[in-house]
């Protein structure tokens, strides 16, 4: 066990030992054993915290306090708490990648360097409603935010997100992919109904804290699910007919030294017959939608023209 976890466990003691005296003393106020008991034990808790503030200092980590909450039950389901870790981590690794790569993504492809350097330790758990300590490595700047620093804020900006035009806003620095798995965040939370608190800082006391409750998780994901992202580009292109039905608005083409293979419906300046089988260039209309909830990619096809090619024997 590392020293972090050593002294994240015995701060767990230490204010569980605290709460327990302060129930006692409450009915024993005049009960001076009990206040000895408090004092000792609250020296002990400043004592470990200023021991773990060092040992953050020191090794250049940062605390993150993960906090799911089912207020209306006492139940924790093991799902419900790994779900909502493992979509957390997915989506802090999703916003680190776009942002060090100054290159936001539509698909979940982390590099194997950030994957590594936004990855969570697990460094205590306390009792109750469920509270996880987690440990990530953050640099201690003079000046200016670090890349961790700003990972953190945009996470909060998705996670409270509360109208299209925001995370249309947010797609363009971070991603569809990062939208993508803040869906599949508040996905879990709306499944397990749970609250969250999440608190990140530099020391024990967690400098920035936010909740997000299910009712809001529910907002941002119905938000998310009608979000979509639509483009639209003109494409010429050397090709093959393979089909053609101008009754059905169908045609089906193969690029000229490519596998990979084109169908889709027909323009209204196209004429209703054509010969297959033979090479032509073609004019067509690529119109993509991206989804934000799943990044799911729909593609569809119009040819607009079409004219003989003559290639070189």
């Amino acid at each position: 066990m590392s020293e972090l976890q050593l002294l994240i466990d015995g701060l767990g003691d230490t204010e569980s030992a605290l709460r327990d005296l302060a129930e006692q003393t409450t009915a024993r106020p005049d009960d001076e054993i009990l206040r000895l008991n408090m004092a000792s034990i609250a020296k002990r808790r400043d004592d470990l915290i200023r021991r773990l503030d060092n040992s953050l200092r020191l090794s250049q980590n940062e605390i993150c306090r993960y906090r799911v909450m089912r207020d209306w039950s006492n139940n924790y389901p093991v799902k419900a708490v790994a779900e909502s870790l493992s979509a957390f981590q997915d989506l802090t690794t999703s916003i680190f990648d776009a942002l060090r790569t100054k290159k936001p993504k539509e698909r979940f492809t982390p590099l194997p360097e950030n994957i590594e350097a936004s990855q969570f330790n697990f460094a205590g758990a306390f009792a109750g409603s469920v509270v996880v300590t987690l440990a990530i490595p953050n640099d201690r700047l003079l000046a200016g935010q670090t890349v961790l620093d700003r990972t953190f804020e945009y996470i909060q900006k998705t996670l409270e997100a509360d109208e299209s035009a925001d995370l249309q806003a947010l797609a363009e620095e971070i991603g569809i992919a990062s939208i993508s798995k803040a869906y599949a965040w508040a996905q879990a939370a709306v499944a397990y109904n749970v609250d969250t608190s999440i608190q990140w800082g530099k020391t024990y006391e967690p400098d920035h804290k936010f909740v997000v409750t299910v009712a809001e998780a529910q907002n941002v994901k119905a938000i998310i699910e009608s979000k979509s992202d639509e483009r639209s580009d003109l494409i010429e292109m050397d090709c093959t007919l393979l089909g053609f039905d101008g009754p059905k608005s169908y045609f089906h083409v193969q690029p000229i030294g490519d596998d990979g293979e084109i169908t889709g419906k027909l323009g209204p300046a196209i004429s209703s017959s054509w010969t297959t089988d033979r090479p032509y260039r073609a004019r067509l209309m690529k119109r993509s939608q991206i989804k934000y909830a799943t990044g799911e990619e729909k593609i569809i096809w119009t040819l607009l023209e079409l004219q003989p090619l003559s290639l070189p024997t």
